[in-house]
């Protein structure tokens, strides 16, 4: 019965240490994720309504790839039209450099969106390969 306790103690620790270490890498993901949004606001125009910055890697765990900025100027609308945020690099690369804090499932993306919205709200959304049969 002691033994049984000593291993529950263990799995608890663990349990507790992985989350830890998941909150961690969500609160650099989101500080990662507000100072891309902002370098993006600063290219948008006066009137814009939906933003997006798309990244499209090779493979999983490629330094680089390509990047697209594109915004709407209607609601609701497909992002079309292109802008430049403060600086075309940095916020891609802010975001391949994120993967190192992510948990390990998550870092082999290779397709990674993140969409802005005039009331202030944003998300990110990852692609990742499809597995092999």
């Amino acid at each position: 019965m002691r033994a049984l306790a000593i291993v529950l103690v263990f799995v608890a620790a663990e349990a507790l240490g992985q989350a830890r270490e998941e909150r961690a890498a969500a609160d650099i993901e989101n500080r990662a994720v507000a100072d891309i949004v902002d370098c993006m606001v600063t290219g948008l125009p006066e009137d814009w309504r939906q933003a997006t910055m798309e990244i499209n890697l090779e493979k999983p765990g490629d330094e680089t790839g390509s990047v697209r900025y594109v915004f709407s100027r209607e609601e609701g609308a497909t992002p079309t039209e292109s802008f430049q945020p403060c600086d075309v690099k940095k916020p891609a690369m802010m975001l391949i450099e994120l993967r190192k804090h992510q948990p390990a499932a998550r870092q082999g993306w290779i397709g990674a969106q993140v969409t802005i919205l005039r009331d202030g709200r944003f998300g990110i959304r990852y692609g990742f390969p499809k597995p092999k049969p």
